[in-house]
This record gives C-alpha cells, sequence and structure tokens, in this order.
C-alpha cells in the first residue's frame, strides 16, 4: 500500500516544487520519500517530506518557506479546501 502525500490542491507535490526551483535534486527527494516510507512502516508518526529534506540538509530553512508559500499560492490567495471526507 502506497503513503504518498497527496499533492496540494492544485495538484503539486512539495518535493516538484523543491526540484523544479532548484533547491533539491531528484534523487534526493526520493532519498526523503524513502525514508518517510521507513519511518512510517516502523510506525513512526507522520513526517512531512520537507522536514525530511531539512534534516537531510537538501533544504534550508529559506528553502522550506519558499516551497511552502510557492504551494499556497499568490499573497493573500489561499488554495480552495477540500472536503473532509
Amino acid at each position: 500500500m502506497s503513503r504518498e502525500a497527496p499533492p496540494d490542491a492544485r495538484g503539486v507535490r512539495f518535493g516538484q516544487v523543491a526540484v523544479r526551483r532548484g533547491f533539491a535534486t531528484e534523487g534526493q527527494v526520493a532519498e526523503a520519500l524513502a525514508r518517510q516510507r521507513e519511518l512510517a512502516e516502523a510506525g513512526s508518526a507522520h513526517k512531512l517530506i520537507g522536514m525530511i529534506l531539512l534534516e537531510m540538509g537538501a533544504l534550508g530553512t529559506t528553502e522550506l518557506i519558499e516551497v511552502l508559500r510557492d504551494l499556497r499560492g499568490p499573497a493573500g490567495t489561499e488554495p480552495p479546501k477540500r472536503p473532509l471526507n
């Protein structure tokens, strides 16, 4: 069973934005996703991919914040809310 993180409201994932912005490589994102799966399989609480990349040293806090801003959209706008099914 895949526990891949869902995309944000616009269908973009954190790792995709980090790679597109040049903050992380595809290999680093793949390594972080593998680590995320390992943690889940070990029964640990879910850890966000951005935090794993930060801990790995692939991203700094400034880059982490920039990716989150990109995912959020233009200033003053919010992505559409997903239903709580």
